[in-house]
């Protein structure tokens, strides 16, 4: 590897046009050269076989590094350096600049820019141009306010050097494959986000270390979990790996507790605690068990439902023995029971409508226009098919078919992308759609109810594509099979980093992502378009990646499940493939 290098200043740097931005680099085993995602298309559907990537990783810098022929400083003897980098730069405050040259003859470049906030990365591969800003508490040393000068170090493993007022981090670059990265995450989910199978994020008490990690309930624990056994469940059938079965096995239990505590039958709990843990989180929502042992949290949302009729139907048909399959009937039929009797409501142990559990046409056609109407549909209509597909009871059936021939919930299946947004995006009503409509459709055989969920979830797959969100894309992917955008889903897969830490974020003072005239649903600033996931706040795909700053300040770990889902789901499916 060349070096060629010179500290450059701001004035001196002239920037051509805008280009565009990925961090998802694969390396071509032949040349060493970086390349973009390689989807396959051919057969009856677009499929990517997993090779090895660059995946970025905050890391201590090696020993002796400044001392190594290796470590390259920012030089000081050269003529200024004029950079072929987008206008504007995320901070235009240069302290210096290097080039490096790689591959035979020079096949590829790497421009690297310290700026007063961060490093800006730029290769030039010929067809495949890569651009990374690796600025904040995930990147550099905690608490930093700004970079003091910069150095590369092209030995094992490769990585860029950061100086700032408080220290030096080192963001090395190292080849991973998805595979690794799912089992890496695999093990941090057990390590730190399982309470005896309910998985939910983790708060540290000393902020970003996580061997501070303190397990805590989730208002939504349901529905986190139940994406967590589906995700085991397609693990276990795409691999046969032991542990698979093993955790799927544990989180199962943990959701029939779920499904079963309250002393209503049929009502589901949000979250259980032991008793010595009582209250959690909502405190007046909190109730004992019955033998003392536990306490149940109440008022459940649909939230719950819809993560309980994804992950055990996936569950039932891809893990689940005989005597485990006679549960899961059980505890569906009461829970479905339960909401048919009560006019498609679900009700707390008082009687009353939970602040969030309506599927009663009354509410939907009237109420529901004004926002939820489709989205309640979708998952009234989930939750019926996949009760019938568990139980075989043709009330469920006969009760499905009422919403649709009566009552026209395939029709607001169809728009319901289109009525949710009308007042406001809200992405995790955009979640719980996908999710009811992924068993629906494996479901439904009559083709003409099909032609409708179809298209409604086409659409609303078409409207959030920018995202790069890779549950959307791989749920539509399940049933599109083709032309579905696989290679930006692998592209965010690669880009999310291996740092789940919620670090705080500011990324409104960049020039080179232009704000949204309307703020959020929550009146935060938001930016026109999603950068790469390794530059935002830690998410999951119910939080709004457009958010442009956060305050959360390291004080809790993402559960890996947003990750996990995804990526199991598209091996399951045969989308990703091993080589």
């Amino acid at each position: 590897m060349t070096i060629l290098a010179c500290p450059v200043s701001a004035a001196e740097n002239k920037l051509p046009a805008p280009a565009h931005y990925s961090a998802a680099m694969s390396m071509n085993p032949e040349t060493g050269a970086p390349q973009g995602v390689q989807i396959v298309s051919g057969g009856e559907s677009d499929y990517y076989i997993d090779a090895p990537y660059i995946q970025f990783i905050s890391e201590n810098p090696p020993q002796g590094y400044a001392q190594s022929p290796q470590f390259m400083e920012c030089a000081t003897d050269e003529e200024p350096l004029v950079f072929d980098w987008a206008a504007p730069l995320p901070d235009d405050e240069i302290v210096c600049a290097l080039r490096l040259e790689g591959g035979e003859s020079g096949a590829w470049q790497m421009s690297l820019l310290a700026a007063r906030t961060g490093i800006m990365a730029h290769i030039d591969n010929g067809p495949h141009r890569f651009k990374m800003f690796f600025s904040g508490d995930r990147w550099l040393p905690a608490g930093s306010e700004f970079v003091l000068n910069m150095a590369a170090y092209a030995g094992d493993p490769f990585g860029i050097l950061a100086a700032t007022e408080l220290g030096v981090s080192f963001i090395a670059w190292r080849p991973a494959t998805l595979e690794q990265k799912a089992l890496a995450f695999e093990h941090i989910t057990q390590a730190r986000h399982s309470r005896d199978g309910m998985i939910s994020d983790c708060a540290l008490q000393v902020p970003g270390d996580t061997d501070s990690f303190k397990l805590r309930d989730d208002d939504n624990d349901g529905q986190w979990s139940e994406m967590y056994l589906a995700a085991e469940s397609f693990r276990w059938a795409a691999t046969g790996d032991p542990a698979a079965r093993e955790n799927a096995q544990r989180t199962f239990r943990a959701m029939i507790k779920l499904l079963t505590i309250a002393p209503v039958k049929g009502l589901p709990a949000r979250s259980v605690l032991p008793a010595a843990q009582c209250p959690g989180a909502d405190p007046h929502n909190w109730r004992m068990s019955a033998d003392g042992t536990e306490c149940w949290k109440s008022d459940t949302s649909v939230d719950e439902l819809v993560g309980h009729y994804f992950g055990l139907p996936v569950y039932y048909d891809l893990v689940a023995d005989d005597g485990e399959k006679q549960i899961i009937r059980s505890a569906i039929a009461d829970l479905t029971d339960y909401i048919v009797d009560n006019g498609m409501r679900l009700l707390d142990e008082n009687g009353n409508v939970t602040t969030h559990g309506n599927w009663d046409p009354e509410w939907v056609n009237t109420v529901g226009r004004t926002g939820d109407q489709g989205l309640n549909s979708v998952q009234a209509l989930n939750a019926l098919r996949s009760a019938h597909h568990i139980t075989g009871n043709p009330k469920y059936l006969d009760k499905y078919h009422e919403l649709v021939s009566r009552h026209g919930y395939h029709k607001n299946a169809l728009k319901w992308k289109e009525t949710g947004d009308r007042f406001q995006v809200n992405h995790d009503s955009d979640e719980m759609g996908f999710l009811s409509f992924y068993n629906l459709l494996r479901y439904e055989d009559d083709e003409s109810l099909r032609r409708y969920y179809l298209e409604g979830l086409r659409r609303a797959w078409e409207n959030d594509l920018p995202e790069r969100n890779p549950e959307q894309i791989v749920i539509y992917g399940a049933f599109a099979k083709k032309n579905y955008g696989l290679d930006l889903a692998v592209r965010t897969l690669r880009e999310i980093p291996l740092d789940l830490v919620k670090w705080s974020v500011r990324n409104s003072g960049r020039a080179d992502l232009p704000h949204d005239t309307a703020p959020d649903r929550f009146g935060r600033a938001q930016s026109i378009f999603v950068p790469p996931y390794s530059e935002t706040r830690t998410i999951r795909w119910s939080e709004n990646m457009y958010q442009l700053d956060t305050d959360d300040g390291g004080r809790s770990e993402a559960m890996p499940v947003f990750w996990l889902l995804p990526y199991w789901m598209a091996r399951y499916h045969g989308m990703i493939r091993n080589s």
